[in-house]
């Protein structure tokens, strides 16, 4: 693990159901590897450390197809979604520290100059993975139920579930995470970025956060026409956990001493 990151690369030779996909259009499950990465932000305003306050997590991936005998062979239009239904995908932060709060997590921003349905800046899934938000065509609103349903389980742990874009509609003709592969078999490409989370820790000691994925799946796209993409049956990543330091109550409380000052100087 580096920079706080989770590398997957599968070329799926467990993943199930390869029997049942090689009769279909995509390449079966046997045929894709997928590499998906979290990466913790370790610069910028929702950096990880002893004085965060916010930290930012990006989810990207990319995915390549090995010569198979599938109706569209090798053809690869990139990433069409990763993450998992309601209920289904899961990503936890786990928080060791104890006190009556609770740590909590929401959709994080994009960075993209762009704003949702309602006027806001992009937050959780990047403008091209919002092809099913409502109303269409828009990039829909950061609240859509497949832009993440956050809350906290029975331990208090903050959780997201319910993260499903897809590029199948509104297709703009760009492959995002379509890789190749080099002479020793290795994927080469950029990555796509897909969604970005924020967790938000309560003021406790400084800690280690352990973010646990599970229940991640993905699709890539295998035809296109026009502005509509043919996805592929989606197929099962392994559960991946990685860790981040989030603040001591130190640190927090001089970052709201100083947010405090600048306000009143605001209002001077």
């Amino acid at each position: 693990m580096s920079r706080g990151s989770v590398r997957i690369l599968l070329s799926a030779a467990g993943l199930a159901a390869a029997t049942a996909t090689s009769a279909m259009a995509q390449a079966p499950a046997t045929a894709q590897v997928w590499d998906v990465q979290f990466i913790v932000d370790s610069s910028g305003p929702f950096a990880a450390g002893d004085t965060a306050t916010a930290v930012g997590i990006t989810m990207v991936a990319r995915v390549g197809i090995l010569p198979n005998t599938s109706a569209t062979g090798t053809n690869n239009f990139g990433v069409s979604r990763v993450g998992g239904g309601n209920g289904t995908f899961f990503a936890t932060f786990a928080d060791p520290a104890g006190g009556p709060f609770t740590s909590s997590a929401a959709p994080g921003p994009t960075g993209e100059a762009l704003l949702d349905s309602n006027g806001n800046p992009l937050a959780g899934h990047f403008r091209p993975f919002r092809g099913g938000f409502a109303p269409q065509g828009t990039g829909g609103s950061n609240g859509d139920p497949a832009n993440g349903v956050f809350g906290n389980n029975i331990a208090g742990n903050a959780t997201v579930t319910s993260i499903v874009g897809t590029r199948s509609l509104g297709y703009d003709g760009t492959p995002l995470g379509a890789a190749t592969f080099d002479g020793g078999g290795a994927l080469v490409g950029d990555y796509a970025q897909v969604y970005r989370f924020l967790f938000l820790p309560k003021v406790a000691p400084g800690r280690n956060i352990t973010l646990s994925i599970q229940g991640l799946s993905a699709r890539y796209l295998h035809t296109v026409n026009g502005e509509f993409a043919t996805a592929a049956a989606a197929v099962n990543l392994g559960n991946q956990t990685l860790q981040f330091r989030v603040p001591t109550p130190g640190a927090a409380a001089l970052l709201g001493l100083g947010g405090l000052a600048a306000l009143r100087r605001r209002r001077a």
